[in-house]
């Protein structure tokens, strides 16, 4: 019994394909209790190194100055997208109010991405 439920697991989800994935919403490719949120290059330290959707980023939030300050505000965040003007996150709530909280201060964010391994 314990192997025709694995085996239906298998059977019953059905691979998407490349295209099946681009055609869908970015709403429908959201996890479940998580928003997206398009942070402007203009927000940006520094931009944001060679990356793919789906790669994983943290994010920094940093002041220069007098009194120079850096915090960790974000980590994890999933790319979902990205053009000239801006890049999209997939957050949960903890870090979109970080980053707006972080660019309502007046602190630049800087990106870091996550290696792979």
């Amino acid at each position: 019994m314990l192997i025709a439920s694995i085996a239906s697991t298998f059977v019953a989800a059905p691979l998407r394909t490349a295209d099946e994935t681009l055609s869908r919403s970015l709403a429908q490719r959201l996890s479940v209790s998580t928003w997206a949120i398009a942070v402007p290059n203009g927000w940006l330290a520094a931009p944001l190194a060679e990356f793919r959707n789906g790669d994983s980023v943290d994010l920094m939030a940093v002041r220069t100055g007098d009194r120079p300050f850096a915090v960790a505000i974000a980590a994890d965040l999933h790319v979902m997208g990205a053009d000239d003007r801006s890049i999209v996150f997939e957050v949960d709530e903890a870090s979109a109010t970080a980053i707006a909280t972080a660019r309502a201060s007046g602190l630049l964010i800087i990106p870091l991405l996550r290696s792979a391994r």
